[in-house]
């Protein structure tokens, strides 16, 4: 026979950057390959809302998300429009001991969320914590351009080659940016097997504090 219940998001903390540390580093400890994934939507010009996976990077120093990107870039030129963006993240099957014994899935959604990029003196230490692919893609890789695939891969290894024989670091070029997004509301959502989901929504006061509320789905 098939079952009903309704999920519970309990004690919720009073912060909302609080319970997304918590989600975040349940879903660290079960992550494979160290990344999490957050879908970013900004609003095009040309094709309205665009939306891509993008990895989470961590947060800034006042608790914003982090996103790094490269001046030449479309979702670059969205913001750069538009400020105001969506955020979403989808965290399967996490147990988050704050939230009791038993996995659920997670929804965390940045609503009315508004980007502030990074200033130049803050780039050099994201840069830094950067993979090497990542730092390679950031010099060779035209994005979005239609590219001869070999040629591609030729210049990338050309390009690998002359970085290990130099024995130097790589430095960060002009184009590497990143951004922190200030949110409205933060919306945290919870479902289980077979159960109707639950939501807390903090929304901020204009006193900056938060106001935290269950809401429905």
């Amino acid at each position: 026979m098939s079952q009903s219940a309704v999920a519970h998001i309990e004690n919720f903390p009073c912060e909302p950057v609080t319970l997304f540390k918590q989600i975040i580093d349940a879903f660290s400890k079960k992550s494979t390959d160290g990344f999490t994934l957050m879908n970013l939507a900004t609003v095009d010009e040309e094709f309205g809302v665009l939306n891509r996976n993008v990895i989470y990077r961590g947060l800034s120093e006042d608790d914003c998300i982090i996103y790094v990107t490269q001046r030449f870039t479309r979702n670059y030129k969205n913001i750069q429009a538009n400020a105001k963006c969506g955020i979403a993240f989808y965290l399967p099957n996490l147990v988050v001991p704050s939230q009791g014994p038993n996995p659920a899935n997670w929804q965390v959604r940045l609503i009315g969320a508004t980007a502030e990029e990074l200033p130049d003196s803050q780039l050099d230490a994201w840069w830094e914590k950067e993979l090497l692919s990542s730092q390679i893609r950031d010099y060779i890789f035209p994005c979005g351009q239609p590219v001869n695939y070999d040629e591609l891969l030729a210049k990338h290894d050309q390009f690998l080659r002359d970085y290990l024989a130099s024995g130097r670091p790589l430095k960060r070029p002009a184009t590497y940016t990143a951004f922190k997004f200030r949110a409205q509301r933060w919306d945290f959502l919870k479902a289980g097997s077979g159960q109707i989901a639950d939501r807390v929504q903090y929304r901020c006061q204009q006193n900056g504090e938060w106001l935290a509320t269950h809401v429905s789905t």
